[in-house]
């Protein structure tokens, strides 16, 4: 039995130098990723968040805004992806070989069932989006050929306050009173 115990609580202080020396990898850890034309380049930090954002000079004149805001969300989708799977990864050796409760202690019930896997984040990855063979095809966007220009709005009609007639008034039963 002391041998047992001596055995778990050297794996116990293997396991924590582990834990500590992934939890510090862990917070280091960033991807960078590029568009698949190499106009965007994003880095992607331990949380997920974009931490830098960079634009090839020739951007603008290559591409339109609706496709440089989706090219980005992508880029910034799949860093965030491949941070997670990174930290997975340096977390699953730390799992592995861990001993259920019921192996350590006779009677006692299992939790290996209530310890979920480390999910794989990175199965595939999707295709790219199509592309115009040509920004023009889509048009420039120094012209803004699709969308017609949003008509001016209508002005408000203006309120007419009725005539006052003073001789039938009754005095005002308020402090507030028409500011004529």
């Amino acid at each position: 039995m002391k041998d047992q115990m001596d055995t778990l609580l050297e794996n116990f202080e293997r396991q924590t130098a582990q834990l500590r020396d992934a939890q510090a990898a862990a917070a280091e850890t960033t991807a960078q990723v590029s568009s698949p034309d190499g106009l965007v380049r994003a880095t992607i930090d331990a949380g997920g968040s974009l931490a830098k954002l960079e634009f090839a000079p020739n951007t603008f004149e290559r591409t339109t805004p609706a496709q440089l805001a989706n090219t980005v969300q992508t880029l910034v989708r799949q860093g965030s992806l491949q941070v997670k799977q990174k930290i997975a990864d340096l977390m699953a050796p730390i799992t592995e070989g861990l001993p259920d409760l019921a192996d350590l202690v006779e009677g006692a019930p299992s939790l290996a069932g209530l310890v979920p896997p480390i999910p794989q984040f990175l199965d595939e990855e999707p295709p790219p989006a199509p592309r115009p063979e040509s920004f023009e095809d889509t048009g420039s966007i120094l012209r803004n050929e699709a969308a017609p220009p949003m008509p001016a709005p209508k002005p408000a009609p203006k309120r007419v306050r009725p005539p006052r007639d003073d001789e039938d008034e009754e005095p005002p039963s308020s402090w507030m009173t028409r500011g004529d």
